[in-house]
């Protein structure tokens, strides 16, 4: 019996009623099919009344029938992703076949090979970015298309509810990799930037608007306006990152801890550090020099100021007196901002020089700058240049050379 399945499963490619499958399968998931897009409304309306009902399943009290409940949706997801797949892998790769496709097809499919290559090597976070990149595409395909609002509205409330939380579990999922000494934490670096940047531009504008939301939005346009295309590509990447970084850490209050962000400060300080030093064109050495201390501003309002667990006591008693000098000029930035700027340089660069002595570190030519930007902002301890004359009279002992 086990043989005579085998033979069946494997022949069914085979004679007048494989043929005809074959051949309504292509027909069915061909480029351009409307029965293709039937499929996938089929899908998502029943997937939106699972989730409507996923959502009420908290005020029944049967047990039972809440499990029943969340399998039914759970099904439903799975099903409506698969639609989304075989729309990618059949429609989308026959068009970029045929050469017939437009831009915005190749990128998906370019995207779907991307996330696909992280199955058998990062299957967590393949998981969550499989799940993003179809919600997105719908999303895109609904909003270009010419649904009603009220569809739409539904489809909106399901789509941030998603996704959202989709993005939050990737931030602790990258967030859990910094902690692993092995891993490649540049990557990591670069994957949480992307992640925050992506989100700003498609779930922050579809969210409940706030004041902050608003505030973060209004401040990437901004963002994107002052780029400096000319600038060295160094500084406009330490300057993307840390800004990214700023607006994560407020948008993803519990997914990136304190011990992810300190990583990703430190790699931005040690950056600095080491670009600083071969620049030769000043408006670009001062432009990283004052992103160093940006940095190292950031990292100790957002990281050290609420660090509980320090190495040693002396570093903490030497942060709290540095950060309690730094509270009392701030006092002066609405009065005299320009004695605020130059108070604050000298006490990071203070502060700098000592976290590079407690690193033993070399690093001549940055300790140079340094002092030579103490010198231009009067950072330095002067001498008073006078002498003073000692009444009496003085003797000198001649040695006498052996002959």
């Amino acid at each position: 019996m086990a043989e005579l399945q085998l033979k069946v499963v494997k022949n069914t490619g085979d004679g007048i009623w494989g043929k005809a499958l074959n051949n309504f399968n292509k027909v069915f998931y061909s480029s351009g099919s409307g029965l293709f897009n039937l499929v996938i409304n089929s899908k998502r309306n029943s997937l939106l009344r699972a989730n409507a009902n996923y959502i009420e399943m908290i005020n029944i009290a049967n047990e039972k029938k809440r499990n029943t409940i969340a399998d039914k949706y759970e099904r439903a997801y799975d099903a409506y992703l698969d639609a989304l797949e075989r729309h990618i892998t059949d429609t989308v790769y026959t068009r970029v076949q045929k050469r017939v496709s437009t831009l915005k097809e190749n990128r998906m499919l370019s995207d779907y090979y991307e996330v696909n290559s992280l199955k058998g090597t990062e299957y967590c976070e393949y998981k969550y970015r499989r799940q993003i990149m179809y919600l997105q595409m719908d999303w895109e395909n609904i909003l270009a298309s010419n649904k009603s609002e009220f569809f739409v509205s539904k489809y909106k409330a399901f789509y941030v509810n998603v996704v959202d939380q989709l993005y939050k579990g990737l931030m602790r999922h990258y967030s859990v990799r910094l902690t692993n000494q092995s891993e490649n934490k540049e990557q990591v670096f670069q994957k949480i930037y992307d992640s925050v940047e992506d989100y700003i531009k498609l779930v922050l504008p579809y969210l409940e608007e706030t004041e902050g939301r608003k505030e973060v939005l209004e401040g990437y346009k901004q963002y994107i306006q002052t780029i400096d295309l000319y600038a060295k590509k160094e500084i406009n990447s330490i300057k993307r990152e840390l800004y990214l970084l700023e607006l994560g850490i407020g948008l993803f209050t519990y997914c990136l801890p304190i011990l992810a962000t300190e990583e990703c400060y430190i790699d931005i300080i040690s950056r600095c550090r080491s670009t600083l030093p071969n620049i030769y064109i000043t408006a670009d050495k001062f432009e990283m020099y004052n992103l160093l201390l940006d940095a190292k501003e950031n990292y100790a309002y957002n990281v050290l100021s609420q660090k509980t667990l320090w190495d040693s006591e002396e570093e903490k008693k030497e942060f709290d007196e540095m950060w309690k000098q730094f509270d009392e000029y701030t006092k002066l930035k609405r009065i005299d901002f320009n004695e605020y700027k130059r108070l604050r340089e000298i006490l990071f660069i203070k502060w700098e020089k000592s976290c590079l002595n407690n690193a033993k570190a070399e690093a001549k030519e940055l300790r140079a700058y340094y002092r030579e930007r103490m010198k231009q902002v009067g950072g330095l301890r002067k001498f008073k240049n006078s002498y003073k004359k000692l009444q009496g009279s003085w003797k000198t002992r001649r040695r006498c050379h052996e002959a």
